[in-house]
């Protein structure tokens, strides 16, 4: 197990700069307030921003698509609001959040600490963590960077994960600009390894139904949720709650089955290793 977190260097909000986090997954019951007192849903509209190319959350295939589009459509069904999207990167995203162009940016980012003093965040609804992924025939075990010297490591190029394996892997670790590609390399057995969001490794699974598999976490759970404007707890509030609603009324299982094949909200992995 990794044992020392990488900690973003930049204010940029994506879990793709952190490798180890421990959970802050549960927000207490609180009664939904009337719209009347959310401001950023008077009028009956809720503005939102989603990250452009950030497959399977929220990409741009002639239309804006993904997983954390899905759930903000249920959401705005239960308050019964319209959606204005935007979809852009996340320095314009964040300019647009600041200055009140948007009310939320509906990806699940990274609730660090760096971040939450900049943001609130509302309630999370989905299980990820940092997660080995194996050929479907390999039976080895890799539990730690120990058990990975000299193997060949596929990662995502240009984050943090990359920049702690490559430190203590070295010339092993195999970056790629597309994390698909390196579950093909791995699925041709040209790779031992890739780590990779849990999250991320179940969609392409799923959806190429690659001869792979998910084998052991390499990081706690991580705490993400929908980001706002720091303060605005009236909002927080209000959307935490429609996304409880969204939990317990049957709705989001089959948003997270089209998508990953299972019920995201629980862990597919995790270090007592249960069950799917």
């Amino acid at each position: 197990m990794i044992e020392r977190p990488v900690l973003s260097t930049g204010w940029c909000m994506t879990r793709r700069n952190f490798l180890t986090l421990p959970l802050a997954f549960c927000s207490p019951t609180i009664a939904l307030p009337v719209l009347a007192q959310t401001p950023e849903l008077e009028g009956g509209v809720l503005r939102v921003g989603f990250l452009s190319n950030y497959k399977p959350f929220s990409f741009n295939e002639g239309q804006l698509k993904g997983f954390d589009v899905d759930v903000l459509k249920r959401v705005a069904s239960i308050l019964k609001v319209e959606l204005k999207v935007q979809s852009d990167g996340m320095a314009n995203l964040q300019k647009k959040l600041n200055s009140g162009e948007i009310s939320v940016i509906a990806n699940q980012l990274l609730a660090t600490p760096e971040n939450r003093r900049q943001f609130d965040f509302v309630r999370a609804y989905a299980a990820n963590q940092l997660v080995c992924v194996q050929h479907e025939e390999d039976s080895r075990d890799f539990l730690s960077l120990d058990d990975l010297v000299g193997k060949k490591l596929g990662v995502l190029a240009n984050t943090g994960v990359e920049d702690q394996v490559r430190g203590a892997l070295g010339k092993s670790v195999f970056p790629f600009q597309s994390i698909d590609l390196a579950f093909r390399q791995l699925a041709e057995k040209k790779l031992d390894a890739v780590l990779e969001e849990s999250l991320i490794a179940d969609y392409y699974i799923e959806r190429d139904g690659l001869p792979i598999k998910v084998t052991s976490p390499f990081s706690p759970l991580l705490s993400s949720g929908w980001a706002v404007r720091k303060g605005n707890k009236a909002l927080v509030r209000t959307l935490s709650e429609a996304v409880q609603k969204l939990l317990g009324d049957g709705s989001f299982k089959p948003i997270s089955a089209r998508w990953f094949g299972y019920d995201v909200s629980r862990p597919s992995v995790s270090h007592t290793s249960l069950p799917r």
